[in-house]
């Protein structure tokens, strides 16, 4: 059992028991915690066992090299060369017959919403937007009312990380409040000052529906949720690339570099054995003034200390690289022959990249589950291949960019909330631009630009 202040949560998964002083509750619901006081009791729903996945997850992938690079290019693809305005516009062909295109527009032209997207920052807000949808799959955009409710003066973004939502009520399945704290792991009073509790708006209503529901409810801002598509979720959606976590592919990358840095530092940095018998010293003062007998102890050590040391520094170096070492040969008391001088070559372990594969596999199988090219980012190909040439990066980064249609257009609700509560132009449509890449005998700056409407 853990505690957290006053949330006691036994067990994990699916089914857990959570404890409040004398009460306890079996539910096969997803995990919830309860935080009770004096006056009010609140239900969150747990974003993981303890209520902080996101921190879990994020601890993980910021010591992860493939999935941060990876989770970048996502990002950087789904937002390409930015937002842009456009307009259908009609023309008339040669033949007098109507074709209709699409004409990129400044915002300028549009002062209402220039002097909003100054405002509130727009650059930032999608970039941050496509962040949390990109590592959680949800984001959750704060919306600020003009004082008399008839318009969105700002939108906000509230880190999805900091997110958490109201229990559902069980009969109608309505949420009411998303909490946001950056404390959900310490087990925050939501009575304190670190959590703020902001209505929920559901992202299938209309504008006119959530304009009506504001001024009934005199709500002056609310959270209305961006996500992609759920399978079985109730509350918080679960990413593809969550399988890298979920399998612990990402564990086992990370774990790699941690093993090597500590065998680095532990392990006994010795290249040579040198094994010298007695024999060898007793035979080489054989006849001298001062046999190997008359030796004290101290010149023993002395003189076997020094002839190690002699060999070590002839074995020592690339000047003494090719050389070659002799020694004499004894035979013990049955004729077998054994050295007098030994020398033994200790096997390094890390000469041979030991695990490097294995980590190599684990980046593989992150990018996998991000579904980017590992061209893209500079890695080889799984399988010992090359990271390809410029035509693979292209082709790369084309397949890409398309399949950045459907995650561009849950960031784009967002635009488009805030273009019909605020009865902007409804002529004018948004889009995020591309960035095609081709050939330098196409183009001479290798770019061109394309609308990703």
């Amino acid at each position: 059992m853990q505690n957290f202040g006053n949330i006691g949560i036994v067990g994990g998964g699916s089914a857990v028991v959570v404890v409040n002083t004398s009460t306890t509750v079996n539910t096969a619901e997803p995990t919830k915690v309860h935080v009770h006081t004096e006056n009010k009791s609140q239900g969150i729903a747990s974003w993981g066992s303890n209520n902080d996945f996101p921190q879990k997850l994020l601890k993980e992938v910021r010591k992860n090299g493939a999935a941060t690079s990876g989770l970048s290019l996502v990002k950087d693809s789904i937002y390409g060369r930015g937002f842009i305005l456009f307009q259908e516009v009609a023309e008339e062909n040669k033949n007098g017959e109507e074709k209709r295109k699409l004409v990129k527009t400044s915002l300028r032209q549009f002062p209402k919403i220039n002097s909003f997207f100054k405002a509130s920052q727009m650059k930032r807000f999608f970039k941050d937007s496509i962040t949390d949808l990109t590592y959680f799959a949800i984001a959750f955009p704060e919306y600020i009312l003009s004082n008399d409710g008839n318009s969105i003066a700002r939108v906000y973004r509230q880190k999805a990380a900091h997110c958490r939502f109201e229990l559902m009520e069980e009969k109608t399945g309505f949420i009411k409040n998303v909490w946001v704290s950056t404390k959900w792991a310490d087990g925050v009073d939501l009575d304190s000052d670190y959590a703020k509790k902001i209505p929920l708006i559901d992202s299938y209503w209309s504008a006119e529906e959530v304009k009506e529901y504001c001024k009934a409810n005199k709500i002056k801002s609310f959270v209305r949720p961006m996500f992609y598509t759920m399978l079985d979720e109730s509350y918080y959606p679960v990413a593809s690339w969550h399988s890298a976590y979920y399998s612990k592919w990402i564990h086992v990358a990370n774990s790699i570099p941690e093993f090597k840095k500590a065998l680095f530092e532990n392990q006994v940095n010795i290249k040579y054995h040198i094994e010298v018998d007695e024999d060898y010293f007793k035979s080489k003062y054989k006849g001298s003034d001062k046999e190997w007998s008359d030796f004290t102890l101290e010149e023993r050590a002395t003189t076997t200390k020094q002839f190690v040391e002699f060999i070590d520094k002839y074995l020592r170096g690339s000047e003494n690289a090719g050389k070659s070492i002799w020694s004499m040969i004894y035979k013990d008391d049955h004729g077998k022959p054994f050295p007098g001088v030994k020398i033994t070559a200790i096997d390094d372990k890390l000469k041979d990249g030991s695990f490097l594969p294995d980590g190599e596999a684990a980046n593989s199988e992150t990018l996998f589950a991000i579904s980017v090219d590992p061209t893209l980012i500079g890695a080889g190909i799984p399988g010992g291949m090359t990271a390809g040439g410029g035509s693979d990066k292209r082709v790369a980064w084309t397949i890409q960019c398309a399949r950045a249609k459907p995650k561009r257009e849950t960031v784009l609700e967002s635009f488009e909330f805030i273009q019909q509560y605020n009865n902007w132009d409804a002529e004018i449509d948004g889009a995020f631009e591309d960035t095609q890449l081709t050939t330098l005998d196409k183009n001479p700056t290798g770019t061109q630009k394309a609308a990703n409407v």
